[in-house]
């Protein structure tokens, strides 16, 4: 019979928060400038409007800059696929 473990979650948040800006300052130093996450955002919903700001604040944390695109709700399928061309085609925004 297996046993459950107790799962740490608030250290094990901080170890990969501490990875993750070992790694992106190891990346900052290679490249010349930091690793950057790129979000678009269409509409005003509050909870993503809210996970976007989260995103950016652990970013910023670990040594990541980010970039915002805000895009109204009644944005086209094309302006929206420009957008993110656009974001995809910037040297300073990595992909994942």
């Amino acid at each position: 019979m297996s046993r459950a473990a107790l799962l740490a979650g608030t250290e094990l948040a901080g170890q990969i928060a501490a990875d993750t800006a070992s790694r992106a300052a190891r990346f900052t130093e290679a490249a010349g400038a930091p690793p950057c996450l790129a979000t678009v955002l269409v509409g005003d919903d509050p909870a993503s409007v809210t996970c976007v700001r989260m995103k950016q604040n652990r970013s910023r944390r670990a040594g990541i800059s980010s970039r915002h695109t805000h895009l109204p709700a009644g944005i086209t399928t094309g302006e929206l696929v420009g957008a993110i061309t656009r974001l995809s085609r910037d040297p300073a925004v990595q992909a994942a």
